[in-house]
């Protein structure tokens, strides 16, 4: 009895042996492109089930004209200009999910970045932001701490006034914009949407 206890032990290492050997030569099969894409966000409510890639932006008014928020993974950084899109990348931004509504000439959009485990989101807010005032977009007040507001106003050559706000919440940078050709308009959007988002999802 003993014999045949110490053989089936002895096959029991021998096939360990055997799978370490091949997990050193061949890899776990994961796939590394997946761990460079992985997004972590801390469980709020343990009792709950784990959804780590919740939306966490409010609908803005008038007819939704994109909507990746319903989306697991989200939708694709290229419906951003091409620099946006290069700056966001570069600073570890995987995935996208955003709502847009339009009525009439004005546009509101809340925008979720998520930014990959290793980065660090407020580099991607730091990132961002310098990308917009190199573009011209003015630092404007806002009261909210944590939050870098740009606004810009229009011209003889560019027809649209607008504002973007960017600010980090665990791995994500949020970004809330309106933009329009009526000044004021926009004016009271920006100031109800924003107030409106982030009593819902503030910085943290």
């Amino acid at each position: 009895m003993r014999i045949q206890f110490l053989t089936v032990a002895l096959a029991h290492v021998l096939l360990a042996a055997l799978a370490l050997g091949a997990v050193a030569v061949w890899g776990t099969g994961a796939d590394p492109a997946a761990a460079d894409r992985r997004v972590t966000v801390p469980d709020a409510d343990p009792r709950l089930p784990d959804n780590p890639e919740t939306a966490a932006l409010v609908r803005p008014p008038g007819v939704l004209i994109v909507d990746s928020a319903t989306l697991k993974h989200g939708g694709s950084l290229s419906a951003l200009p091409a620099l946006e899109t290069e700056v966001l990348e570069d600073a570890g931004v995987v995935m996208v999910k955003a709502r847009v509504g339009r009525d009439g000439d004005l546009t509101e959009g809340l925008w979720q970045f998520s930014v990959r485990d290793g980065d660090d989101p407020r580099a991607a807010l730091r990132a961002i932001d310098e990308l917009y005032a190199a573009g011209g977009w003015a630092l404007a007040p806002i009261e909210t701490r944590g939050v870098r507001l740009r606004a810009q106003e229009r011209t003889d050559s560019q027809p649209f006034a607008g504002y973007r706000a960017h600010y980090v919440r665990g791995p994500y940078l949020i970004r809330i914009e309106t933009y329009g050709t009526d000044q004021d308009r926009v004016d009271r959007a920006f100031a109800a949407l924003a107030t409106q988002q982030l009593a819902q999802w503030p910085p943290r």
